[in-house]
């Protein structure tokens, strides 16, 4: 008899993918089989790109700590994006960094602070600003769902062929927020692989969690309402 596989307790986006999968009927037998040593490789995968993170998390830090007292809107503009980059990185970890997080998330703020007191009484560069400020939010808040950080990266731990099982093994709530990124193409596509999915689960004598069923709704007056 296999053991179950020792997961972590705060694992990184790789294992939380292998999480999902195992023993989920929304996924094929294959997907549902992990044993220790995948979770073993995908936590090592989470370790080294966490590593490379806290490097990139270090030196943009420290180019924020070698500007002038009074640095000049130029500086700051040219800052601001690294910042957005390296807040970006830490959330698609998926792995919990609240000191960096909120590190990041605290330049941000003063930079957009500073930057709206640097614009003064030229409305059209504060509008420009508070466009971008808004856009800002909206990103970060995104990035708060586990599902849609993993599918911003530019190497993400849930495949194509995984994101209905995926979707469907997610609260409605996850799944709404999921949607606003996605096209109806998309949309129509999820459902009818979520379908197939659900109808051979059912045959095969499955038990779904009713969570599945209500993602299934989403998805169907998502569609419907379009």
């Amino acid at each position: 008899m296999n053991l179950p596989p020792n997961f972590s307790k705060a694992p990184g986006a790789w294992e939380q993918q292998l999480q999902r999968r195992w023993n989920n009927p929304l996924f094929s037998k294959e997907s549902q089989q992990v044993v220790q040593h995948q979770v073993v490789g995908a936590r090592e995968l989470d370790k080294s790109e966490q590593k490379q993170f806290l490097h990139q998390f270090k030196k943009v830090v420290e180019k924020v700590s070698k500007l002038p007292e009074r640095a000049d809107t130029e500086l700051l503009l040219e800052l601001l994006p690294e910042l957005d980059k390296c807040y970006t990185d830490c959330m698609v970890l998926g792995a919990p960094l609240p000191k960096e997080r909120q590190a990041l998330s605290r330049l941000i703020t003063l930079f957009e602070q500073t930057l709206m007191r640097h614009a003064g009484t030229d409305n059209t560069f504060l509008e420009q600003l508070k466009q971008e400020q808004s856009a800002r939010k909206i990103h970060h808040h995104a990035l708060q769902n586990p599902i849609i950080a993993a599918m911003m990266r530019d190497e993400s731990p849930i495949s194509n062929h995984e994101l209905p099982a995926t979707i469907l093994s997610a609260e409605p709530s996850m799944v709404e927020d999921v949607l606003a990124f996605l096209d109806q193409k998309q949309i129509r596509s999820l459902l009818e692989h979520a379908t197939e999915i659900i109808l051979s689960a059912e045959k095969d004598g499955a038990t779904l969690p009713a969570s599945a069923l209500e993602v299934q709704e989403l998805l169907n007056r998502a569609t419907s309402s379009a």
